[in-house]
């Protein structure tokens, strides 16, 4: 699989190697090229050598320095290159990587041991100095986008070359799941320290299995195998480019032809397509992204009213959006915290409250008689995040129980700043996921103290429940903590939910791929049949 002519041949060789390809075909782990196109039915092309892999995201990283993103994209294609102390597995459980052991010495105290003959790909040898350079910074820089999930780190006290103490503020029992995310990426203290931050920006350089050679903005990201990786020849790939790809219909004609191996949110319009063609599948991928509507709870807007809110809820229909975008996959929910994370609330998972007449009743008892008009945002395109098109057929909802809908659709980066800054109206569609895989990440929204402008809402019980559930150590009282928080804003609607997304991938059949809930591609798990 995987090939792709380098420069022109002359015709007579061309048809030469032809013939030999053929007669090498069934020898071959990987198809190789056809010359007859997609549709002819005979299967995809390849996307490059037998040694390359083709990955294609919907949208490009942001930056290397995973310490100042919040993008999916970025984090995805930088775990290549880039080491956590502790991964989180498919499943979702944590086990050691760039350590050997851990434990939780007391309320405030982590101790952990660095494995030993690990090297950055510049050839320096890692230290636990370089731990306490990199978790020091995202803890301390107030300007870097982490920094509010690592500023309960106090400090990394190194006790040697590999023994080191993370000691935090006060207790932070969230401390090992946020150690395995993009904030806590582990960079080379002296060669930043010598060569700059700026330098090494445009050179990333990290201790993953592969290291950067080249990034297009806006086209593609290429990462090439480092050959000194402590772990060892992990990966089946010597290469793989990471492509920006934003619209889903060039993404799978790529796939189709051999463009690319691994398509990234495929619509449901096209699983058929793909699924039916020769050499291609649509695989079902879970993930932690919740579709949902941020409410705008200021008293400057209708949906200050909590009949009004609630009457916005039983309008939609969760289940007939579920199968429009997701042909049924995606779980209409109630809460943004998914099975398996700590302080998941069953009895809000897997269900809906859609009744349109009961919608009419509350808007009536809030004063409403076909008369509400409210504003909705959105982003447009159809990213899992936010999507034009589901936004359109929720406008539809609610004006079918009386609801005159302003749609206001953003362009990416204007959607960013309303949603960032506060400059939503009554509603604006969202989507988040909870990478840190524990409830404190999606609870932390309902503090009376978050995003003030734009969302506005507060309730001290919710208040104090964070607080105390923010630095419990003892695990079954802290999920259920989060549990009634989950509860109560179920009620209090600061968020009305839609469903828990589940993605689509194509990917060509010559690969063995499960997608990973986290949405990471850790190219070293793709491997061949």
């Amino acid at each position: 699989m995987l090939k792709r002519n380098a420069r022109r041949v002359p015709l007579f060789l061309l048809i030469v190697m032809m013939v030999l390809l053929a007669a090498c075909s069934e020898n071959s782990a990987v198809p190789s090229q056809s010359d007859r196109s997609a549709d002819e039915g005979e299967g995809a092309q390849s996307s490059g050598t037998d040694s390359e892999l083709h990955i294609a995201l919907t949208f490009d990283m942001d930056t290397p320095d995973t310490h100042n993103s919040t993008s999916v994209s970025t984090e995805s294609i930088m775990v290549n290159v880039l080491d956590y102390l502790l991964r989180r597995d498919n499943a979702g459980s944590l086990q050691p990587h760039l350590v050997e052991t851990y434990e939780n010495v007391d309320d405030t105290t982590w101790s952990f041991r660095l494995k030993e003959g690990i090297t950055f790909h510049n050839g320096d040898p890692m230290t636990a100095e370089d731990i306490k350079f990199s978790l020091e910074r995202v803890a301390t820089d107030d300007m870097l986008q982490q920094h509010v999930h690592y500023k309960s780190i106090k400090e990394v006290r190194v006790i040697d070359d590999y023994n080191f103490d993370i000691i935090t503020h006060e207790p932070d029992p969230a401390l090992p799941y946020r150690i395995a995310r993009e904030g806590s990426g582990i960079f080379p203290k002296s060669y930043i320290e010598e060569a700059g931050w700026d330098e090494f920006l445009k050179k990333p350089i990290g201790s993953g299995p592969y290291r950067f050679v080249e990034w297009r903005k806006d086209d593609r990201v290429i990462l090439e195998k480092y050959d000194r990786y402590f772990n060892g020849d992990v990966s089946e790939w010597d290469t793989v480019v990471f492509r920006t790809i934003p619209e889903a219909s060039t993404r799978i004609g790529e796939l189709l032809t051999g463009g690319i191996d691994v398509a990234s949110s495929v619509p449901v319009t096209d699983w058929d397509r793909i699924q039916n063609h020769d050499g291609t599948s649509a695989i079902e991928a879970e993930t932690t992204v919740m579709s949902m509507i941020m409410v705008n709870q200021n008293e400057a807007f209708a949906t200050s009213d909590p009949k009004v809110r609630e009457a916005i809820d039983y309008a939609i229909d969760n289940q007939a959006l579920a199968d429009k975008f997701t042909n049924g996959l995606a779980v209409p929910s109630r809460t943004r915290v998914i099975p398996g994370v700590l302080g998941f609330e069953e009895s809000l998972h897997n269900t809906y409250r859609y009744d349109p007449e009961r919608a009419r009743e509350l808007l009536q008892e809030a004063g409403y008689n076909d008369d509400l008009e409210i504003s909705f945002g959105t982003m447009q395109g159809t990213s899992i995040y936010s999507n034009s098109e589901m936004a359109q057929l929720i406008a539809g909802m609610l004006e079918a129980v009386g609801i005159k809908v302003n749609l206001e659709v953003h362009e990416r980066s204007q959607y960013v700043d309303v949603r960032n800054t506060g400059k939503n109206k009554e509603l604006l569609l969202v989507g988040w996921n909870n990478l840190l895989f524990d409830a404190s990440l999606a609870v932390d929204h309902f503090r009376s103290d978050y995003n003030p402008a734009g969302f506005g809402y507060s309730n001290p019980r919710v208040d104090e429940l964070i607080e105390k559930a923010r630095v419990n150590m003892n695990a079954e009282e802290r999920a259920e903590q989060y549990q009634e928080i989950q509860r109560i804003v179920a009620e209090e609607l600061p968020y009305i939910y839609v469903y828990q997304f589940k993605d689509i991938m194509g990917i060509n059949d010559a690969l063995d791929y499960e997608p990973r809930v986290d949405q990471m591609f850790y190219v070293e798990e793709i491997k061949r049949k």
